[in-house]
């Protein structure tokens, strides 16, 4: 299986621990100088490491590292020191040497250079605690060769089925490979197939665990401020500056992974209360039901989801009245790659939406237009495209004056977008 990657070279997807954790004990184990907030979870997880890299970076008394992925314009997105993302220069740097760490029979994949390019940046800059949200999976993931201070599992969703397994039961059970033995563990709302999983994997390794809806939560107040209650400390009046009901579960998740964290640093509740009404009031991440930047873009917004349950949530979005409004004409532009489900994805989705414009991705596992114009099986109005520029023009016009114009159905996809229409992101 291979993923283009930009300019680094090809992704391809090579399950097992052996090659990255050979080419850290090579390079003096640089993942040693940190702890992480380890994220794993089918949505939700990008977000919810953004919101507690905001949170924690005030209280850490230390740099504090971000590593994400995918990126969407340039790789340098996934590694960042106090926000400031890796140069490329550094990364380009760290690529040829991680090139060299591997085996020549058993190179390292794209994903595990990335990993280690970026536990060496997070080395030399002196950072001792890093938010490090999986690349797929968990339990063979290359971010599985760290320490964990907390492990955190946002969702369990159908996504990557080829690689996970196709019930929600495999599916967990790859995700709670991360957990490590007494390491405290985060959840959110899981199905109860999944939660009967990670729960006694985490009764296996003695893991404290905390999950949405019972040890914590989260309300709205009137006032559109958020409350959000956790073991030994209430916090109230947050702002989210992000769009989405789901954005609010993806902020409790990730105040209850910085809080599990900093209560046992002995951070004082003021310290972390004021840390987490700034953090979450600020961070937004490009691509998550955000909204593009510029005139030009006017009414347009992203969303990189691309599962039904992305779907399901997106759907309900547009249906409680988003920033659009309610009789405003909404028209996809959709983009997919082969190995997702289009069907399903847009089985949740047709009902809110007045159109579809689709076109095929600039990416070798790019769905055809044939495909996902079968997936909407008559169920919205359907127009092909023969490139995003085109299909943005077409979706616009559809849409009309007052209408908005929704990139969806794939990070790549919601890349484009930033790309062509924006040119860089945050």
């Amino acid at each position: 299986m291979t993923r283009p990657a930009g300019p680094l070279g090809p992704e391809t997807v090579r399950p097992g621990l052996t090659r990255i954790r050979l080419a850290l004990e090579r390079a003096g184990h640089p993942e040693e100088s940190f702890r992480t907030i380890h994220i794993a979870g089918t949505n939700g997880k990008g977000s919810t490491a953004a919101m507690a890299d905001a949170v924690l970076r005030p209280v850490a008394c230390c740099p504090v590292g971000l590593y994400t992925s995918p990126h969407l314009v340039s790789p340098e997105e996934r590694i960042r020191v106090d926000g400031v993302k890796i140069t490329p220069r550094a990364l380009a740097d760290r690529f040829r040497a991680a090139g060299k760490l591997g085996d020549a029979d058993d190179p390292l994949t794209y994903f595990e250079k990335m990993t280690w390019a970026a536990c060496d940046w997070f080395r030399l800059a002196k950072a001792r605690l890093v938010v490090m949200e999986t690349g797929m999976g968990g339990r063979w993931d290359a971010t599985t060769a760290c320490r964990p201070a907390v492990s955190v599992i946002t969702t369990v969703g159908h996504d990557h089925g080829e690689w996970l397994g196709s019930t929600l039961a495999k599916i967990a059970t790859e995700k709670a490979g991360i957990l490590k033995a007494g390491v405290p563990l985060v959840t959110g709302r899981l199905r109860p197939s999944a939660r009967a999983v990670v729960r006694r994997r985490a009764r296996e390794l003695r893991c404290p665990s905390w999950e949405l809806g019972r040890e914590f939560d989260w309300r709205e107040r009137g006032d559109g401020t958020v409350e959000i209650s956790l073991p030994g400390i209430r916090l109230e009046g947050l702002r989210v500056a992000m769009d989405g009901r789901f954005q609010r579960e993806n902020a409790a998740v990730a105040l209850a992974a910085a809080w599990r964290f900093a209560r046992d640093e002995g951070v004082p509740r003021a310290v972390f209360a004021r840390a987490s009404r700034k953090g979450l009031a600020s961070v937004r991440v490009p691509g998550r039901l955000a909204k593009l930047p510029f005139r030009r873009n006017a009414r347009c917004w992203v969303d990189g989801g691309h599962n039904p349950e992305a779907a399901r949530a997106l759907a309900a979005e547009i249906a409680a009245s988003p920033p659009w409004g309610r009789a405003a004409r909404v028209v996809a532009l959709w983009s997919m790659l082969a190995d997702k489900d289009a069907a399903g994805y847009m089985r949740e989705l047709a009902p809110l939406l007045d159109g579809v414009v689709a076109y095929r991705l600039d990416h070798e596992r790019a769905a055809d237009v044939g495909a996902l114009e079968r997936a909407c099986r008559g169920a919205v109005p359907f127009r092909a495209a023969a490139g995003f520029d085109e299909g943005f023009l077409e979706a616009k016009r559809s849409a009309g004056e007052r209408g908005v114009v929704l990139v969806c159905g794939s990070l790549a996809g919601a890349g484009e977008a930033y790309r062509r229409r924006v040119g860089s992101v945050p």
